[in-house]
């Protein structure tokens, strides 16, 4: 997968002192206007003297953004033009058809176009009017016209800010390589975008330009990251060079790319495939399904590949916030915890110490424990036909499956995925029998692959077990983080619904079990309090994840089974508040359990992109509730940008 891996200390750039200066430069003098949001720069300029920040310096409570985006060279117009060196070839102009078509057929948002010469930006401003938008593109106010550009769709981004950067080109001579920050129309969610074109080696060994230029590109990544932490970086271009670029560029800024690699310690592993068009991004961007389109069309229209992938910025949480410890409690009702009050002082506490809800709700198919702990772990509905996890469904597949992914037909990813998938460490503990199909769902043999970075493996487990009672679930927990603390724990405490089950919801054995699930909360919060990496720095998240199940019968229809508890305290979560105030666009239903149509109530399987959002990781792939990470827990004031 991936090629010969490199050394970093053999990959040390000697800048050469005319473009050492012009990097320092950009990194030095910025100024400002309080009229203009778009800045542009001549070559002479440093790229500096333009940075401010945007006007729009509001919170970003964003939720996570998607998009689709390209490195595409088009092949300048000036090589198929009579006396050019493309013999045989339409004009620019022509091709610059086929281009546009190329974008829509790939549903394409964001592009850094290299070799668009101004025939060709003419060209591209005629077919697609306003829809679309580039810089520099025909604009000259700042010299000639620049041959790279970045495109981007007028009805999902808009312009906040722009400059040029002065990169060496062929014979060092420098040329204007393009830098925007955009913000998404839809999310609010702002960030850079930069597109290159290095020189190749056809008018002699341009070697030393080549990293001049790729010492310049980590310069600018870094000063950005710096002065914008909330808007991601994400590099294009054409850059005539093979792994020798990726291990220049992604270790000192911080980056990776949409087509794999890796960097690791003092070892960089480049991608496989030998392309010189890369599209790198920093590590709150997550790429997949990364495409090199090669056919007849494409190769009529240009010499290049067109280069694609998805796109997704995870939505944004508290830098504080680095650990996340999940309590899934089945068995547990709404009705007896509000009765207990003070007796069950450790729910108490949470309530007073974060944002809670006495209100919220199991998937609609199912109230059983099964079911909605799977749901809490992938963020899917039940039923396999509309996409669900299938535990719990009704037939054999949904009973009898040895693993999710057979219940549900499918590969199902997990919130442990993502998060082993990005060398984070993962544990999960029991003490349900049952709950042993999560072990054999993502363990060593039924797991998946890992498509980030470093290959962690098929298993997605750090460390796993299902014990015969709470006690020993939570010493277990407790004696793997005092040696070393887990990013992701997931603790199955199963004490009040085997009461409930034994002797029914409501009476004193049952609100005694229910009392101990609050001691066993509080001993997982001491554990907590106690490891230092993890003390204030870990949301801790308890929830029902089933309420009362009605001995031989079905609990869908009856509030008792569907309606459940959840409690949320960590950095960044107000206190003594209520999780519905915090989030309107959900609504507190009073005894009804609603379909999946319409505005939601708060459910167990939304705590899954929860998740995902505090660790900073994308939403788990195929998952069905708060698919945007739109949950929210956090004090604006906490998240950066603030």
């Amino acid at each position: 997968m991936f090629a010969t891996s490199f050394p970093l200390r053999a990959l040390g750039v000697v800048v050469p002192a005319v473009i050492a200066v012009a990097v320092a430069g950009t990194l030095s003098d910025p100024s400002s206007s309080p009229h203009a949001s778009v800045r542009t720069v001549a070559d002479e300029v440093p790229a500096a003297q333009v940075a401010q920040k945007s006007a729009s310096t509001a919170v970003q409570t964003t939720p996570a953004t998607f998009f689709r985006a390209a490195t595409f060279n088009v092949l300048g117009a000036d090589h198929t033009a009579p006396g050019g060196n493309r013999k045989g070839w339409d004009s620019g102009v022509v091709r610059m058809d086929r281009v546009v078509t190329l974008l829509g057929e790939h549903d394409l948002d964001v592009v850094g176009f290299q070799e668009f010469q101004p025939p060709q930006a003419a060209r591209f401003q005629e077919l697609t009017g306003t829809s679309w938008q580039t810089y520099p593109g025909l604009d000259t106010t700042t010299g000639a016209p620049s041959v790279n550009s970045i495109g981007w769709r007028t009805d999902t981004w808009q312009l906040l800010e722009a400059r040029t950067v002065p990169i060496p080109y062929f014979d060092g001579a420098p040329s204007r390589m393009p830098a925007v920050l955009l913000q998404n129309v839809d999310t609010g969610r702002r960030a850079w975008f930069f597109n290159t074109h290095n020189p190749a080696d056809t008018r002699g060994n341009a070697q030393q330009w080549r990293d001049a230029g790729f010492a310049m590109e980590v310069a600018l990544a870094n000063e950005l990251r710096t002065a914008y932490p909330d808007a991601p970086f994400i590099s294009f271009g054409d850059k005539n060079e093979r792994e020798h670029y990726y291990c220049a560029v992604a270790p000192g800024a911080n980056l990776w790319s949409a087509s794999g690699g890796y960097v690791d310690g003092t070892t960089c592993s480049p991608p496989g495939g030998g392309a010189i068009d890369w599209i790198l991004g920093s590590k709150d961007v997550f790429f997949n399904t990364y495409t090199r389109v090669w056919n007849d069309y494409v190769s009529k229209t240009s010499d290049h590949p067109l280069y694609t992938t998805n796109v997704v910025v995870p939505a944004s949480a508290p830098v504080t916030a680095q650990h996340v410890v999940v309590v899934a409690v089945p068995g547990l009702t709404s009705t007896v915890v509000r009765g207990l009050g003070s007796k069950a002082a450790e729910l108490e506490r949470m309530v007073a110490n974060g944002a809670s809800t006495m209100n919220a709700r199991t998937v609609t198919e199912s109230t059983g424990p099964d079911a909605n702990l799977v749901s809490l772990l992938t963020g899917r509905r039940v039923f396999p036909k509309a996409g669900g996890h299938g535990v719990g469904a009704v037939g054999k597949r949904g009973k009898k499956a040895s693993t999710v992914h057979d219940a549900a037909g499918q590969y199902v990813s997990s919130i442990f995925d993502l998060a082993h998938n990005n060398s984070l460490r993962t544990s999960f503990v029991a003490s349900r029998p049952e709950a042993q199909l999560v072990r054999t769902s993502w363990n060593k043999k039924a797991g998946g692959k890992d498509p980030y970075g470093v290959d962690d493996g098929t298993a997605k487990f750090d460390k796993a077990t299902v014990l015969r009672d709470d006690s020993k679930a939570v010493a277990w927990w407790k004696s793997k983080i005092a040696r070393r603390p887990f990013d992701l724990s997931v603790v199955e405490l199963s004490g009040a619904y085997k009461e409930g089950q034994r002797s029914g919801y409501t009476g004193e054995p049952y609100q005694r079990a229910v009392r101990k699930i609050s001691q066993r909360v509080a001993a997982i919060r001491r554990g907590i309090a106690a490891q230092p990496e993890m003390n204030g720095t870990t949301l801790l998240v308890v929830v029902g994840t089933s309420g009362a199940q009605k001995a031989g019968k079905g609990s869908k229809s009856w509030p008792e089974g569907f309606r459940v508890p959840m409690w949320v305290t960590g950095p960044g979560v107000p206190a003594d508040d209520d999780l519905y105030g915090l989030n309107p666009s959900l609504s507190s239903p009073s005894s009804d359990q609603p379909n999946y149509s319409g505005i939601q109530p708060i459910r167990t399987g939304g705590v899954a992109n929860l998740v995902t959002r505090v660790l900073r990781l994308p939403p788990v792939p195929g998952s069905t509730m708060d698919t945007d990470q739109r949950f929210q827990i956090f004090d604006p004031a906490t998240l950066p940008g603030a």
